[in-house]
């Protein structure tokens, strides 16, 4: 065969790729065995068939072409090395197996590449152009004996750590990481100097799992589909609230396979977040959704926790193949979601895959509120506004919280039903992307709305707690609080509490004094003394539950935001 049928076979195959039934399945089968037998030539030829590949493995219509396109994916590597030299740089950053990754990565994604991937990374010299802030850091890592040649201006920095790297295992990135591994202490001392030097770096993916191609979580059973793809859900509230199939809080082993599956899946996409960074992985859950479609929720660990919300990452997999990601900050009785499905999975379900994940949030915390910002919808987002986002979110259930923003919404909504081919004026959608957007289950109250701008009022009352104190000493002021709270709360030792509950009683203090808990019902106060050691505790979870249930700790906070509130200056 030559180069054009091979392109013409991968066109096809990408045509139908999420088309099913009996023709499309059978054409799909007959289009996978020819390509056994035909070259790809150019990079776009080839990342399109990766991006159908990897569409088919995630949603396969039967076993003999799941297994078909995961044995190609399989080899996938195979097929690089066929490419002249400028086809296969056209397919550097794409994240395949057999390429090249370039990214400056933060410290905690450097650290997980090295501690999990070693050999993978490299520092890439040839874009590490100003070495100053990275010899800042080796001075302090030198051994006092090796400074003079360090500085003699007789060696490079590239030079001097090849000698230093020299009889060590890995690249000399990794030998860079194992250093600042050694000196754990003062860690954010060591992660500022890292994230300072901006280290270029290069990862060959070769047959690595970090890779697009191989990175899948293993699962037991593989659900093919037999109907085309469900492009709207006509009753969203009622799916989200369906009790799910199934919800599993992972083993710390199996939680940190996952987290490695999270991580991996943004790295190659030069994409990061705080959710994966700093997963807990003894807090993972997975939850089955239908389909062969999960979704792994991260808790984060203790350190990196947020006061008030209980903040979790999410990855969507569909027969364990990450296919998109998002975050959600639930406090209270609400949850704020964003979702992102990667670009080889678009042309799924996405309204589906955006209920389900609803559908867990709610499960795992009994929120009956999701807040959508403007800018998830087109607010100082061109990208979003021009998709027409704000329809997406308005069709399954979400509705503008301004009176007048809201009526001009179903106004265009009934031009856009009534007129074929009726498309919002860009003018309209900014308008219409001007203030939030909420979807409300059946019960959900207002008087349970918490406005998120009040989480910096939160922030000010706590400022305001520490200068009553009277102390130039944060530390003591800090200090004072605490110690106040245990007596307004009524309790008799913190012999038993855990590390990490003791310092988030001391990092809460200053909010929860700012609600006068000394004046609460003795009920209400050991509620609250539970409530803050959760904030601490193994699974933040437990956190988010016990704020939900604690309705004079939500009462008194809204009160004294309010007040806070009122002398703020005005524009």
């Amino acid at each position: 065969m030559n180069k054009i049928s091979a392109r013409q076979t991968i066109r096809r195959l990408h045509e139908i790729r999420n088309q099913y039934g009996p023709g499309p399945a059978a054409e799909k089968a007959g289009l996978l065995r020819s390509l056994q037998y035909l070259t790809v030539r150019t990079a776009s030829d080839l990342g399109k068939l990766h991006l159908s590949l990897s569409f088919i493995r995630a949603f396969p219509d039967s076993k003999e072409i799941y297994q078909s396109a995961s044995a190609m994916l399989a080899d996938f590597h195979t097929l690089i090395p066929a490419l002249s030299d400028s086809q296969q740089e056209r397919l550097a950053d794409t994240g395949l197996a057999a390429t090249d990754v370039h990214y400056h990565f933060s410290y905690e994604v450097a650290a997980w590449l090295a501690r999990r991937f070693q050999g993978v990374a490299a520092i890439d010299w040839d874009e590490l152009h100003d070495t100053s802030r990275l010899d800042e850091l080796l001075e302090h890592l030198l051994h006092h004996s090796e400074a003079d040649y360090f500085d003699s201006g007789q060696v490079s920095t590239e030079e001097w750590v090849g000698i230093a790297a020299r009889h060590q295992p890995g690249t000399d990135f990794d030998w860079l990481m194992s250093q600042l591994d050694d000196r754990r202490h003062h860690s954010r001392f060591w992660t500022s100097l890292y994230n300072a030097a901006e280290i270029p770096l290069r990862c060959s993916l070769a047959e690595s799992a970090v890779s697009r191609t191989r990175n899948v979580y293993p699962v037991s059973a593989v659900h093919y589909r037999k109907k085309n793809m469900q492009s709207r859900v006509s009753k969203a509230k009622q799916e989200i609230s369906k009790p799910l199939r199934s919800l599993c809080l992972f083993d710390r082993r199996d939680g940190k396979r996952m987290i490695d599956v999270a991580m991996s899946s943004l790295a190659v996409r030069h994409r990061e977040t705080n959710h994966f960074n700093y997963a807990n992985p003894e807090e993972v859950w997975l939850a089955d959704v239908g389909r062969g479609v999960s979704i792994a929720a991260t808790g984060l660990l203790p350190e990196h926790r947020y006061p008030l919300e209980t903040t979790m990452g999410f990855l969507i997999l569909s027969n364990g193949a990450p296919i998109g990601y998002g975050g959600s900050s639930m406090l209270f009785r609400q949850a704020n979601n964003g979702i992102n499905i990667f670009e080889e999975y678009r042309g799924s379900e996405a309204a589906w895959l955006w209920v389900q994940v609803m559908r867990v949030f709610h499960a795992m915390s009994g929120c009956t509120r999701f807040i959508a910002n403007p800018y998830q919808f087109g607010g100082d987002n061109l990208e979003a506004l021009r998709s027409g986002a704000f329809w997406f979110y308005y069709r399954l259930g979400y509705r503008p919280v301004q009176r007048d923003i809201r009526a001009l919404a179903r106004d265009e909504f009934v031009k856009i039903r009534k007129t074929k081919g009726y498309r919002t004026p860009l003018a309209v959608l900014k308008e219409l992307a001007t203030c939030d957007m909420h979807l409300t289950l059946p019960g959900a109250l207002q008087v349970e709305y918490f406005d998120e701008s009040w989480i910096e009022i939160c922030a000010l009352l706590a400022t305001r707690q520490l200068a009553l104190t009277g102390h130039r000493s944060r530390r003591r002021a800090q200090d004072e609080i605490a110690r106040r709270l245990v007596e307004d709360l009524g309790i008799d030792s913190m012999d038993q509490w855990a590390q990490e509950e003791r310092k988030w009683f001391v990092r809460l203090g200053p909010i929860v004094a700012a609600t006068r808990p000394a004046t609460w019902s003795a009920r209400d106060r050991q509620s609250m003394v539970k409530l803050m050691r959760a904030k601490g505790g193994d699974f933040e979870r437990d956190f988010l539950k016990r704020a939900f249930r604690h309705k004079q700790f939500f009462s008194a906070l809204k009160d004294a935001c309010r007040l806070a509130a009122r002398s703020l200056p005005t524009d």
